[in-house]
This record gives C-alpha cells, structure tokens and sequence, in this order.
C-alpha cells in the first residue's frame, strides 16, 4: 500500500514543481480590484465577497483579477514536508543559512527556492520574525490586511526554521525562531483569567482561538527545548492551562471564545490534539493525557466514517474538506503511539483522499458536497497540507518498519 501513497506523493510533488509553489487560496478574494471599492469596504460586504468565491462551483478568480500568490504557511508546510523527504532516502542536507543559493539536487533546490521564499515572505513592519497571509481577509471577528502577521502563519514558519536548525546545528537558525517567539510574547494580546492565558491571533485583536492559542503554546514549548529559556515554558504552560479549562465534557472545544466562533470543526480539533500530544512531551505534563484521550475519542468517532471519509464538522456529514483530511491523517499519525487503531485510521483517510480528492494532474481537490465536487487548487489549503501529511506517514512508517 506504501507504494500507492508513495506513487500519489510523487505527482503532488510534481504538480507543485510545476506550479513554482504558488496558487489560489479559499480565502484570497479580498485580492480583486472589486474588493477595493466602495460597496466592500465593510465587513458583510467582504464577508459575502469571500464565501462567494470560495463557495463557488466554478473558480472566479481570473474573472475578478485574483493572481496566484505564494502564501508562508503552505511554503512552511512544503519545507516540512521536504525535510522529512529527505530524511526518507536518507539524503544529508548542506543547506547553511550561507550556502543555501550553492543547492544542486532536486531536494535541495527545492528546499533552497523555498526558504528563501520564506525569508522574502517576512512582515517587514515587524523587528521580529514573523508572517502573515498574503491577501486581505476577514474572519467573524476582525479585519486583517495583507501581511499583517498572526499566529498561525509565524508558528508554521518558525517550526520549519526549527526543522532546519535540528539537522544543522546552526545558531543563526536558532535566532530566527526565537525572534518568533519574541513576537508571540511581546506583540499579541493575551487574555489572562485563573485558568491561564490565551493568545490573539494577530497584534491587531483580542480575539480567543483555541487552536491558534495551542499553536502559540506548542511552538514555545519546542523552542523552549531547543534553547532552555524558562519564558517560553512558562507561557506555553498558561496558554495550554487555558484551553484546557475550556474543553466541553464531551472532550470537544469550541473555535473560539466569541459569540460568532462558537462552532466545532474537524482540522481546529487536529491542531489542538497534535499540539497538546507535543506540549505533554515537551513539558513533560502526563497530568494533561486526559484531556488529550477525550479529545482524541470525540474527534475520531465525530468527524470519520469507519473507512475514512472525512467530516468538516462534527454534526453533519458534509462537505468532506481536504483540509480535515489530510489533518486526520496527521492527527491520527501522531496518535500512533497512543492509540491501537489510529495508524489503520490515517492509511484509511489516505485511501479515501486519493481516491476521491486526487486529480489525475496530481493536485488535490478542495471540497465534496453532496451534489457536486468544488475541484479548484489550493495551494496552501489543500496541495501543502497533503504533501506534509503523504511526507508524515511515509516517514513514520518508513522508520516504524525497519525497526
């Protein structure tokens, strides 16, 4: 079966060489001219504008002037997902913050073209190392313009720098994480009560995101391994303490705190697990496997069919999203060691996904409803998430066999 998953892997890899890592992403039509005119310039309007084109059969983006752009967190997953490639055919990287331009091979040409993408891709209103998504978007809750850094895009980045740094040892790598986490601790707003604190998604808000929240925890914990610096343990502690007081008795947890975030969704749920299953190892807090195991049940038996079909939300059976599928199948990989069945889960999910998501181009389709199939590339949603989750579970299982 390895070879099938190996076989989908190579032509994703493909269709992204092909695309030079760029493309369209679901939330990008704040990008058209449209957008900048006077009907658009509140916030139902951009709203309404977004989930048109994001919900729309057909892809209108080259009708509204919306460019494909290269967007930091998809290149962040994609050097993830290349790093873990490497590691497989046990290929030593010589990419030093130095050299990287010197890259002869196709990994790392790849990864070369892609770091520096990443370097060029920082905010650069902020001293600190951090990112944003390349358009202008609207959440429930605030505005964000282009490049304004948040949570979520600088956590991603920072972890691939870290990926990096543990396989060269290079301290000028090091540095860029910590800038990062400079950013986390000195420029978001934190929402403290007696349960702990919680991180905002940008500078620009105070909204509380559980999942953005956990991200923020896991990074500073990790780097906190990596440098021994008591600050990034103590607020990776606080933020955690906080989502965990707010997980449901079911073991599920809301988006966010905010009247409008009060839903629950697949891939939310997969970054909250994934990142408390590191936080109990990096802060050795086996107090916390609990909530973890709630955690885990509900998201298993509320968004997967026993064959793997994905579920976006936990009360419905549609649209099966290729976001949540190819989180199910990290989630489920990295539960492997704690879960009999959730290696099975994850080869389940890939099956499903590449015979239901997977173009004959390669490329990864981005929803299914019940009635019709929404087939527009997303780069970061759908082609970055797969080629780190296919990298995930080949790696994993590569090592896990040849024990």
């Amino acid at each position: 079966m390895n070879d099938v998953f190996e076989q989908a892997l190579s032509k994703l890899l493909r269709y992204c060489r092909s695309e030079s890592w760029v493309g369209y992403d679901p939330y990008d039509a704040l990008s058209s001219p449209l957008a900048r005119t006077l009907p658009f310039k509140n916030k139902f309007a951009r709203t309404a504008l977004t989930q048109l084109v994001k919900r729309n059969l057909f892809n209108l983006r080259p009708i509204l002037g919306i460019d494909k752009g290269p967007n930091p967190k998809g290149i962040a997953l994609a050097i993830r997902a290349l790093f873990l490639q490497a590691d497989m055919v046990g290929e030593k990287l010589l990419l030093q913050p130095d050299k990287i331009v010197d890259a002869k091979e196709t990994l790392e040409a790849d990864l070369s073209f892609l770091i520096r993408q990443l370097a060029a891709l920082r905010s650069q209103d902020y001293a600190e190392a951090c990112w944003g998504y390349n358009f202008d978007w609207q959440s429930r809750a605030f505005f964000a313009p282009r490049n304004t850094p948040n949570v979520v895009c600088t956590v991603f980045a920072a972890h691939a720098y870290l990926d990096w740094y543990e396989r060269i040892r290079d301290e000028a790598v090091l540095e860029i994480v910590k800038s990062s986490c400079r950013f986390l601790l000195d420029r978001l707003n934190r929402w403290s009560e007696a349960g702990g604190e919680c991180f905002s998604y940008t500078p620009l808000d105070h909204s509380r995101v559980h999942n953005v929240n956990m991200l923020a925890a896991e990074l500073l914990a990790r780097a906190f391994a990596a440098t021994g610096i008591d600050e990034y343990r103590e607020a990776a502690l606080q933020a955690t303490r906080y989502t965990l007081s707010r997980q449901k008795g079911d073991g599920s947890w809301l988006y966010g705190e905010d009247g409008s975030q009060s839903w629950i969704d697949s891939f939310h749920t997969g970054f909250i697990l994934v990142s408390l299953k590191h936080l109990i190892e990096l802060l050795d807090m086996p107090c916390w496997q609990a909530a973890l195991g709630a955690g885990y049940d509900f998201y298993e038996k509320r968004f997967f069919l026993a064959d793997g079909t994905p579920g976006y939300y936990h009360d419905r059976l549609h649209p099966h999203d290729v976001h949540s599928a190819a989180q199910g199948i990290i989630t489920f990989v990295e539960m492997t060691d704690l879960t009999p069945n959730a290696k099975e889960m994850a080869a389940r999910v890939i099956r499903w996904s590449i015979d239901h998501l997977q173009d004959p181009g390669g490329f990864f389709y981005f929803q299914i409803h019940r009635f019709y199939t929404i087939k527009t590339s997303y780069m970061r949603w759908a082609q970055a998430w797969m080629l780190y989750a296919l990298s995930l579970y080949l790696s994993r299982n590569r090592i896990i066999d040849n024990v």
